[in-house]
This record gives C-alpha cells, sequence and structure tokens, in this order.
C-alpha cells in the first residue's frame, strides 16, 4: 500500500484528489494539509511514501515545502500537481527533490500513475512537461 499525503488550499480540489485515490486498491490517502507549513507538520507526523504538492499556497509555497520535506522525510517522494505548466516550475520544483509534475487538468488520468512511478523511485511527468522535465534531468546527470 503506498500512504499519500495530500498537500493544497483548495478544498474542492484536495476532495477531487481524494475520490481519485480511493478508485485505488493500491493506494492510501492517510493525511491532507492545506499549505506548506501544515504539509511539514504532517509529512514528519504520517511519513508518508508520497506526498502530492500544491505550488501555490498560503504560508508557504509547494517549492519550499518540497525542500523541507526532502529535508526531514528523506524516504517521502513529492509529486507536484499544479495548474503552472511553465518550464521554470518544473525545473524548481525538481531542483528542490520533487520526483514527479503532473497538470492538474491532466490529474484524472496522470495523477495515479504518476504515483506508483514515483514511489517506484523513478520519475513521472505529464506528457506535456515530460520533455522539460527530461532534458533537465539529463542536464543535472551531464554536469555531476
Amino acid at each position: 500500500m503506498i500512504n499519500v499525503l495530500v498537500v493544497d488550499d483548495n478544498g474542492p480540489i484536495r476532495k477531487s484528489v481524494r475520490h481519485l485515490i480511493e478508485t485505488a486498491e493500491d493506494i492510501k490517502l492517510i493525511a491532507t494539509a492545506r499549505n506548506g507549513v501544515e504539509a511539514i507538520e504532517k509529512a514528519r507526523s504520517y511519513r508518508p511514501d508520497v506526498a502530492v504538492m500544491d505550488i501555490s499556497m498560503p504560508l508557504m509555497d509547494g517549492i519550499e515545502a518540497t525542500e523541507h520535506i526532502r529535508e526531514c522525510c528523506r524516504l517521502t517522494r513529492v509529486i507536484i500537481l499544479s495548474g503552472f505548466d511553465a518550464p521554470e516550475y518544473v525545473r524548481s520544483a525538481l531542483e528542490v527533490g520533487a520526483r514527479g509534475y503532473v497538470i492538474k487538468e491532466a490529474a484524472g488520468t496522470d495523477l495515479l500513475e504518476g504515483i506508483r512511478t514515483v514511489h517506484a523511485g523513478k520519475h513521472f511527468f505529464s506528457p506535456q512537461l515530460a520533455e522539460i522535465g527530461e532534458n533537465y534531468l539529463s542536464q543535472r546527470k551531464e554536469n555531476i
């Protein structure tokens, strides 16, 4: 069972993601949070396998929260679920340790696969962002 924390300041989005996760037999929603500060607290308490993180939130955005979660909960993998599809958001998320990036409008088709993929230790991107993510990752490898 893949234990998941969902972080989004939008209640209807959290509810939609909850319903989507409930359709999967191998994924369980263990907690939700409304902002980055709450996300860090819940990650420390629940130690989820995967955190599904929005970017634009009050108190602390998802990029900063991802960085903190990666520091305090090394085994938690983060996948971004955002309405932002600009390359700079994808790169920023990957720079702080996110393992995937799903566009909100594609969540119905991409999110469960993304959760499974990042849980398995791989990267996952919505198809329209795959080239951006893969280019960033290959450039990073070349610079190591």
